[in-house]
């Protein structure tokens, strides 16, 4: 028999291969990656703490991949955030919640999660190919070609991320490989990316360093808000960062491409204070300390709007011409086009000898769990659905 073959050793791939073992025990599965470590991008995800999943219902975690979402309902039913959890806790991985429902190790170490994964990889004896690039492929015959030597496969399985962060081995080569299965790579665009404004208070560094707790980020279509993002936000030296801005770039580069022009933002820095609360207010300074707004930010808006200052601080201005590109983005938005894959089995319709998983699919989530709760769903259900005929 012919191997089941898993392309990639990131969160789906190495989860693509512990799931083909479990639900395939008489067959030999191997994970290809071409780097000297398993979850090497993974290591770096979470501040260096691994944001694993998010604990919340599959139609919510739906909301928080924008790009595609829906595809996903039928995996995430299948294997979602509880399994997830589940999964980690059971191998003695402990987990903790904190805001936003964000699950992390209790080790606050991205490394526990990979060494859990590497762990049972090995209790399962899948058979693990480092330093290893799959140059091309062979769709009549099926085979891979890893190192200039040729490889037969039963099911290949293509876990190969997107373009982001190629040092850890996303270099846009499972695209290359699925277009020789006749598959469709949509556009590939930087997400998940801080946001560069050239307004003058950026550029004069006023506000540089200024972070902010649950700020609610508007990005404008014209006259009308396209999306509203509640959640942490930094000013930098070029712009925005921060878990708003990085949510938001997904909607401002879709206007910045459609539009090929700058695009208007919008921050309430005190969305859970009314402006007429804040008129009413006779305590200023206890609530703007309540509620962690900075005095440089505040006497910023005196200056600017005098009188209407806190209008300002409630409806605040700005706007973003570009975001940082592929060097400092977190996702790829585009990959292989989701109408070409079974939703429910992850296998390809082009050909039924191979199966996608994780980002190097036409799929778009937020940072805060959902980019990993993809990978492991899309990468657990892969491994069941293999073609074994």
């Amino acid at each position: 028999m012919n191997p089941i073959v898993i392309i990639g050793g990131g969160p789906s791939g190495m989860m693509a291969a512990i799931s083909a073992k479990m639900h395939h025990k008489n067959y030999e599965v191997i994970l290809v990656e071409r780097g000297k470590d398993l979850g090497t991008k993974m290591k770096l995800t979470g501040g260096g703490r691994c944001n694993v999943t998010a604990r919340m219902p599959v139609d919510e975690v739906v909301e928080y991949i924008p790009k595609n979402g829906r595809f996903l309902y039928s995996t995430l039913n299948s294997f979602g955030p509880n399994d997830i959890i589940e999964f980690f806790e059971k191998l003695n991985c402990k987990l903790k919640e904190e805001d936003h429902a964000r699950m992390f190790p209790v080790s606050n170490k991205a490394q526990d999660i990979v060494d859990t994964l590497k762990e049972k990889i090995k209790q399962l004896n899948v058979k693990v190919l480092l330093n290893s690039y799959v140059s091309d492929v062979n769709v009549e015959r099926k085979e891979i070609i890893i190192n200039d030597e040729y490889m037969k496969y039963q099911h290949l399985i293509i876990a190969t991320g997107g373009i982001t962060l190629p040092a850890t081995g996303s270099d846009g080569t499972g695209h290359r490989l699925a277009e020789k299965y006749g598959h469709t790579i949509t556009k590939l665009l930087p997400a998940e990316v801080p946001l560069v404004s050239n307004d003058q208070f950026i550029h004069d560094k006023t506000l540089q360093g200024l972070s902010f707790k649950d700020v609610s980020l508007s990005v404008w279509d014209g006259k009308k808000i396209k999306k509203t993002i509640t959640h942490d936000l930094l000013i930098t030296h070029f712009g925005l960062s921060g878990p708003a801005a990085l949510r938001a770039s997904f909607y401002a580069l879709n206007l910045l491409e459609e539009k090929n022009e700058p695009v208007k933002l919008s921050i309430d820095f005190l969305p859970k204070v009314s402006l007429g609360e804040l008129e009413q207010s006779k305590t200023l300074d206890d609530l703007f300390r309540d509620h962690n707004v900075p005095k440089r930010l505040v006497d910023f808006c005196k200056d600017t709007a005098g009188k209407e200052y806190l209008k300002m601080l409630k409806d605040f201005p700005m706007t973003t011409y570009a975001t940082r590109g592929f060097g400092a983005a977190f996702v790829t938005n585009g990959g292989v086009m989701v109408k070409e894959v079974d939703p429910k089995t992850m296998q390809s319709k082009m050909n039924p000898y191979v199966s996608f998983c994780g980002e190097v699919l036409d799929i778009n989530a937020f940072t805060g769990g959902f980019n990993i709760t993809s990978a492991f769903s899309t990468g657990f259900t892969a491994g069941i659905h293999v073609n074994l005929d």
